[in-house]
């Protein structure tokens, strides 16, 4: 009944997740650069812009409190890490 479905969501997962590893190559890249320059990790106005561009980019308007949700997820994640790669 929802085979159909769920396959679709497989290779979407599959897309995700190279997408984030992706991402997450870059945020390394990021954490050096901010370390080198003694620069902070946390950057309120960016993480605001950041979620207004994402949401700017939605087709479907009454997604957007769901995409800022995932996307404050998403930096704080890469906040995390980049401050791991910053300690290292």
């Amino acid at each position: 009944m929802l085979d159909k479905q769920r396959t679709e969501i497989d290779a979407i997962d599959r897309e995700i997740v190279s997408l984030f590893e992706r991402r997450m190559q870059v945020v390394m890249d990021v954490a050096r650069i901010k370390k080198e320059n003694g620069m902070a990790i946390f950057d309120a106005s960016r993480e605001k812009e950041v979620i207004a561009k994402v949401q700017s980019y939605l087709k479907d308007a009454t997604l957007k409190e769901e995409l800022a949700e995932a996307y404050e997820t998403l930096m704080k994640v890469s906040k995390d890490y980049q401050l791991k790669q910053m300690k290292a």
